[in-house]
C-alpha cells in the first residue's frame, strides 16, 4: 500500500544534477588554457582520474570519523591532486592548486539535469514539500542548484548544516526544520552508504535510485528501489 508522505528529500548529484556532464563541460573550458586539448578521449580519462583521486582521498568512505570531521576540507584538496595526477598524463607548467580552485569556481554555474529530474519534480512540485539533502561545500552546491531552485522548498547542504550524510544530525535537522516527523519522509538517493544508510539511520523511508541496476551487496536495505527517475511518480502514485 502506498504511503501518504508529505516530504520527498533527493540527493543532489548523481540523482537531481549531472555532476559528470557538469564536470566534462568545464573541463572542455579549462583543459585548453593548461595546454591541453579537450578530447573526448582525455576528458572521459579526466573522469577516470577525478574518481581514482577521490577514493584516494578517502570521500566515499563516509562511515570513517576522520572524513566526516575533514570531508569539506578533502572535497576542495582532493582537486589539487586529481590536477597533479592529470598532469602527470598530459604534462602542463600549471600549479595543481590554483587549477583545482579555479576548476571548483567554474563549477559554480546552474548545473545540467539527470534524466528525468525536471519531468519529476514540476510532478511533485505543490503536493510535497520537495528538498534537497547534499554533501558539499556551500558556494558550489548553492550554484549548481540554481537549475532547479524553482522546484525546491528546503536545501540543506552538509558544510551548511555541519554534519554529512549519513550522520544522524543531518537528517534530524531537516526533521527539526519542517516540523515533521520521520514517517513523513522519504529519501530519495543513489548512494547507498550516505542516502539509504542516513535515512535508516533515523527511521526514515528510503528509495535507492539504481540507474545501473547494481548488486546491492551492501547490508543496506532501502525501503524500495528504482532505476530511474520516473518510477518515483509510480512509486508515489503520481504517474501521468
Amino acid at each position: 500500500m502506498k504511503k501518504n508522505y508529505k516530504v520527498i528529500i533527493f540527493d543532489a548529484d548523481h540523482t537531481l544534477i549531472d555532476y559528470l556532464e557538469d564536470e566534462k563541460a568545464v573541463l572542455r573550458e579549462l583543459l585548453p588554457t593548461l595546454g591541453i586539448e579537450p578530447t573526448e578521449e582525455i576528458v572521459c580519462d579526466c573522469d577516470d582520474v577525478s574518481n581514482e583521486t577521490w577514493d584516494s582521498a578517502g570521500l566515499n568512505n563516509v562511515n570513517d570519523p576522520y572524513i566526516q570531521e575533514n570531508y569539506h576540507r578533502l572535497y576542495v584538496e582532493h582537486t589539487e591532486d586529481f590536477f597533479a595526477s592529470l598532469f602527470l598524463r598530459y604534462p602542463s607548467s600549471a600549479d595543481p592548486k590554483a587549477t583545482g580552485l579555479k576548476f571548483l569556481k567554474m563549477l559554480e554555474r546552474p548545473s545540467i539535469l539527470c534524466e528525468g529530474a525536471e519531468r519529476v519534480l514540476k510532478a511533485l512540485k505543490g503536493k510535497y514539500t520537495v528538498c534537497v539533502a547534499t554533501n558539499a561545500t556551500s558556494a558550489l552546491q548553492r550554484a549548481r542548484l540554481r537549475s532547479i531552485e524553482q522546484y525546491l522548498d528546503g536545501v540543506y547542504i552538509s558544510e551548511e548544516v555541519g554534519f554529512i550524510k549519513p550522520l544522524p544530525p543531518f537528517f534530524l535537522k531537516i526533521l527539526q526544520d519542517l516540523g515533521v516527523k520521520k514517517e513523513d519522509c522519504l529519501m530519495v538517493g543513489d548512494s547507498l552508504s550516505s542516502d539509504v544508510a542516513g535515512a535508516n539511520n533515523v527511521g526514515m523511508d528510503s528509495c535507492w535510485l539504481n540507474r545501473k541496476k547494481r548488486a546491492n551487496d551492501s547490508g543496506i536495505e532501502p525501503t524500495y528501489e528504482i532505476h530511474s527517475l520516473k518510477e518515483l511518480l509510480v512509486l508515489l502514485g503520481e504517474n501521468d
